[in-house]
């Protein structure tokens, strides 16, 4: 008699014991690493992107002889949410969203789509988190996520999915995370600088073939979700200096178009202060620089670099402020300074946040750089040889 009773209270309390019988293993389950959101003919296009994290691993450890394997699916509906439904049908497989860590936006979705509609459809979904990078762009969605990285490596090691390792490299446009876009378009008064993802083919060759690769090119100016337009990146060098993830960026030193150096400014503080003239905001710049003296071509006082340095770095700001003035773009974010600033002032002038800050004013733009190093030649060397 005991031992049955043993035997039932063990049969029970085996019963209760979760143990793993649903648990899935890694290779029946799709990883969706990257999307695309297109918007035509009134459907959202989503175009997924998915990798065999098997070969991923392999070439993370190493430089392989085989390119990593990469999926795009597409599919298309009247919301997203339908489009991603109509995906699942060919799945085959689990999906899951926790490694997404990549969102592109068509022209065409930026331009006619509802984005805080695109955005809560996305993030309801429990698994996929605020952390991916955002970008526009005019290229074709599969071209985007078909093109690989150098070295047979997987696209994680691409600017699609690592951006900050360029950014380092050439500080020019930061790179965006979901989070800090949503909170942009949605911030009163804030201009929300896009980063404009392309796909270059003149830049690199594989064996005397055009190699193509990716790269950020200029921007999609966004305010309360309403697209503004794009611009490109050369165009828009003074906004490094305004941006307060600005890392060290180099400048080249010209006078009367010859070129006399090359400078690495390091850790610049700016700071942006605004004065109401008769009604009117006037914004001043104030920046100070440490800087690196990279390329000399031709022999000057070290007063005179930095003198040539801090006027070269006022006249991009106030370009890239020209240019925001002729494209009707607030490119330098300046009314949003404004708001946190002066609330009282720019309810006014903007009735409320409802008409953008007309034309807004840039004052003085002051800009201090102290050559910190100048590498292991000194300034005064012999330029001529004998």
């Amino acid at each position: 008699m005991k031992r049955w009773l043993l035997c039932a209270w063990t049969i029970g309390f085996s019963c209760l014991l979760g143990g793993c019988w649903d648990i899935k293993s890694l290779q029946d389950v799709n990883y969706f690493t990257g999307i695309g959101i297109d918007f035509k003919d009134e459907r959202y296009v989503v175009y997924i992107q998915q990798l065999d994290f098997s070969s991923v691993a392999r070439s993370e450890s190493g430089k392989s002889d085989k390119p990593a394997v990469v999926w795009v699916g597409q599919a298309s509906g009247a919301t997203l949410s339908e489009a991603i439904v109509e995906l699942y049908q060919t799945t085959q497989q689990t999906v899951f969203w926790g490694h997404l860590n990549s969102i592109v936006l068509s022209r065409s979705a930026l331009e006619h789509g509802d984005l805080l509609g695109v955005f809560d459809s996305l993030i309801r979904y429990p698994e996929i988190r605020y952390t991916p990078w955002i970008y526009g762009s005019d290229e074709n969605m599969k071209e985007v996520f078909t093109t690989r990285p150098f070295f047979n490596l997987s696209p994680m090691n691409s600017i699609l999915y690592a951006p900050e390792t360029n950014y380092s490299q050439r500080p020019i446009i930061a790179p965006l995370r979901l989070s800090s876009f949503i909170r942009e378009v949605r911030e009163p008064g804030k201009t929300a600088l896009l980063p404009a993802l392309s796909v270059s083919s003149h830049t690199w060759m594989r064996n005397r073939k055009p190699d193509p690769k990716l790269e950020i090119n200029g921007v999609y100016a966004l305010r309360n979700t309403r697209f503004l337009g794009r611009l490109p990146a050369e165009q828009l060098l003074g906004i490094r200096w305004l941006d307060h993830r600005k890392q060290g960026a180099r400048i080249i030193l010209t006078d009367g178009g010859e070129r006399v150096g090359t400078l690495r400014l390091t850790k610049p503080r700016t700071k942006v202060s605004v004065l109401l003239k008769n009604g009117e905001p006037v914004f001043n710049v104030e920046l100070e620089a440490a800087a690196a003296l990279l390329e000399l071509w031709r022999p000057e006082s070290e007063k005179e670099l930095e003198r040539m340095a801090g006027a070269q770095i006022e006249e991009q700001i106030r370009t890239t402020h020209r240019l925001g003035q002729e494209t009707h773009i607030d490119i330098l974010d300046l009314e949003h300074r404004l708001y946190r600033r002066n609330y009282a002032a720019w309810k006014r002038l903007t009735s409320d946040g409802r008409t953008p800050l007309a034309s807004p004013r840039l004052g003085e733009v002051r800009a201090t750089v102290k050559l910190a190093n100048s590498g292991m030649y000194k300034l005064n060397r012999r330029m001529t040889a004998y």
